[in-house]
This record gives structure tokens, sequence and C-alpha cells, in this order.
């Protein structure tokens, strides 16, 4: 059963209102932690993702390619073309379950409605391995792309925990000067590994998929992602870092996400560093449904982005 109170505003559609009460809450930590369950939380955590691409009502086709030594997925739809941009997505699930495949219905709305073909990065997850392996996977699969694609604009999407890797990459390529993403999007974020946003007490119980407990489920995650880091290192939490040089971004999150807060700092933090950003809050929306084709929540939000990576879509 879900962890919401079950308390709707009015502005949502029913469709949103139906789906809240139906969406089955994420394993806890504890299951992940434990070898002993983590591969059945993966199953379940999975299934319930995949189970959102049968919502997609245009033709797609997701193929196999390997890219700077990792196996990636290629994204297009009927609508897709040879343009001169490319998405590179970063799927979330924690760090501990997804998949380029797995999470495709988070991508191939916005590749559709845009017209621009993507390519799904993959990294190795919990606890296989830690910090820093999955930023480095994802630099190889970027530099890779650079190499081979050296006129295309790059837009760079990042979903929950793949958005903060998402931009501990962008602060890494910055500081290595090479050409950064021309255009960033990132849903539901999680780039606070302290789980200091206030929203992680205040909306702790509202969003039917993740529980909080006051910022310690928080802070625990990132532990086990990153063992003796300081969670205030700008490339485990992001949103530490100096933003400056940092491309225009895009910032969506939902009005019942614990990660509100973590959306709504970064966004004033880029301001502050003089990068251009919008945040766009989604009223009584929840983590990623964006993956929900069949909300109209979810239409209107891959709509946003797509008129945002390419502005004549």
């Amino acid at each position: 059963m879900a962890l919401t109170a079950r308390r709707l505003g009015k502005s949502m559609s029913e469709t949103a209102r139906q789906r809240i009460h139906s969406l089955r809450a994420y394993p806890t930590l504890e299951t992940w932690m434990n070898p002993l369950t983590r591969s059945l939380a993966r199953h379940f955590a999975n299934q319930d993702w995949l189970k959102t691409q049968d919502e997609i009502d245009f033709t797609y086709r997701i193929s196999d390619v390997v890219i700077g030594g990792r196996d990636c997925a290629a994204y297009e739809t009927e609508n897709t073309t040879d343009t001169d941009q490319m998405i590179l997505y970063i799927h979330g699930g924690g760090i501990v379950s997804g998949s380029p495949r797995i999470n495709a219905s988070m991508i191939l709305p916005t590749c559709h409605l845009s017209g621009v073909p993507g390519i799904g990065a993959s990294y190795t997850l919990l606890p296989e391995a830690r910090f820093p392996t999955q930023i480095n996977e994802i630099d190889a699969v970027y530099k890779a792309l650079l190499e081979s694609h050296p006129n295309k604009d790059i837009i760079l999407i990042g979903d929950s925990f793949g958005g903060g890797i998402a931009v501990s990459c962008l602060l890494k390529w910055r500081d290595e000067k090479i050409k950064l993403p021309s255009r960033v999007v990132l849903a539901s974020p999680a780039l606070d590994g302290t789980g200091a946003s206030d929203t992680h007490v205040t909306l702790d119980g509202h969003d039917p998929l993740m529980k909080s407990n006051g910022g310690r489920a928080c802070r625990r995650l990132f532990n086990f992602y990153a063992p003796g880091q300081d969670l205030k290192n700008p490339m485990v939490s992001p949103i530490y870092g100096d933003l400056t040089g940092l491309p225009p971004t895009l910032i969506h999150v939902g009005s019942r996400e614990i990660l509100l807060g973590d959306a709504a700092r970064f966004a004033e933090g880029l301001r502050r560093a003089g990068v251009q950003s919008t945040l766009r809050v989604f009223d009584g929306m929840f983590h990623l449904f964006h993956m929900h084709w069949a909300l109209e929540e979810a239409k209107e939000a891959h709509a946003d982005i797509a008129h945002f990576i390419a502005p004549r879509a």
C-alpha cells in the first residue's frame, strides 16, 4: 500500500488522483542493503517501471549499443530524426536499480515530442560498485559521444539519483574545460546527500513512493553510495558545488516530493551563479510522475521539456 496520506487537492486530474492511491512504495533502504533481499527489491522496482511503458501510445524502438565501453540504449520514435541534437539520459533508481531500458518511459516521450533521438547511459549499480565509479562510467560515455559526434549539441537529462550524477559530471567536465552539454534537464533530482532540505521533514509521508524519515534515509543511501566520503563533497552532493558556468538548466519536481527542497535550493544556487535556469513545480505530483504517460500532468511535463531542448517542437 502506498505511503501517501491520501489527502489530495482538487487541481490534479482524476487519473492522477487514482494513480497516487494505487502506487506501490519503493522498497525500504534496509531491503536494498540486505544481500538476501536486494534481488527481490530490484525485481519489484524494475517491474513497476517497466509496466509504465505499457502506457506509451506511440511507436518507438530501443536498441542496444556500446559507447565508451558501456552497454547503452539508443532511443528512437516515429517522430525522431537525424538532427544536430542528441539526448544523453542518465536514469534514476536510487543507484540500486533501474537501467536505460527499464526506465525508458522517462525519456521516450521527450524524444517523441522533441524529435531528438537519445542515448541512455548505463552505470554499475550498488553495491557492485561505489563512488566515483558511476561518475567515471558516465564520463566515458559522454567523451565517446563528443568524439564520435563532434558537431552534435548534446542535451543532458537526468532523473532522481541520475540527476545528481549528471550534475556531478557537469562539474567535472567544466573543470576539465571540455565542451559542455548545450542544455540540462533535471527531473526530481537528488542533489544533497545530507538530507538537509526542509521538505525531507515537511513533505515526508506525502509522496506515495518514498519516505525520508527526516532525511535519515537520504543520508544512509548516500553513505551506501560513497562510504567514508564527506557528504558535502560536491562530487557526492553537487548542490554544494560551485555552479558557475553550467549550461541553461530546466528543473522539474512535484509538490509532494521530499526532493522538492533540493530542486528549489539548486535552482537558487544556479541563479546566484548567473546560470540561466527554470524551476517548474507540478502541483500534486509525486516522484518521477513523468514516467506515467497516461497522466495529463506527465504529458504537460514532457511537452515542456521538449520545448526547452527543441524550441520549435
